[in-house]
């Protein structure tokens, strides 16, 4: 993902960097422990990984279950089109997988590999003839049964292209454009 906004782009390179260096001093366990704690408020329930990005090794992938294993207190989900990484890996209970839809890895999904997966759409109209519900509170990410559903495209996305029409148009309609916090 190109990040467009410098500091965001420096928060991300540093997290890598931190990350990468954690693998490396076979300390990646206790950094995103100690992360995750830093970070978290009292009234904590879920952790989504990866609002932009995805897991990139095994090392880091089986870093973060192991993680879910040591806070059973919290929920934690991710979107990630890295299937291949997941396909052997045991989930714990308070870890939720969607597949997404548009990675080299699709026929994982398609062989039912990953009950839980979301496409992205541009529209109402389209969810509605792939008869997908829409997750805009990201529950469909985390509920109890796996199921199929769809997220609107959203975020920036390049002038004249079909997702930023798509969000331009929703948004002269007064529809939904965008996730928030």
């Amino acid at each position: 993902m190109l990040e467009t906004r410098p500091n965001v782009a420096a928060k991300r390179d540093n997290n890598l960097l931190l990350l990468n260096q954690g693998i490396e001093a076979d300390s990646l366990d206790q950094l995103l422990y100690d992360s995750l704690h830093y970070q978290r408020q009292y009234m904590t329930t879920h952790v989504r990984w990866h609002t932009g990005g995805d897991f990139y090794n095994i090392k880091y992938a089986k870093a973060v279950l192991r993680l879910a294993e040591r806070t059973p207190d919290l929920t934690h989900y991710f979107y990630t089109k890295m299937l291949r990484l997941f396909l052997d890996l045991p989930l714990p209970s308070n870890v939720f997988l969607t597949a997404s839809w548009g990675g080299k890895f699709d026929h994982l999904i398609e062989a039912g590999h990953y009950p839980r997966n979301s496409r992205v759409l541009l529209n109402d109209a389209e969810a509605i003839s792939h008869g997908l519900p829409v997750d805009h509170t990201d529950e469909h990410a985390y509920s109890p049964e796996p199921h199929s559903f769809c997220v609107l495209v959203h975020g920036s996305q390049p002038a004249g292209s079909a997702a930023s029409k798509a969000i331009s148009a929703r948004s002269k309609a007064g529809e939904f454009v965008g996730y928030s916090r």
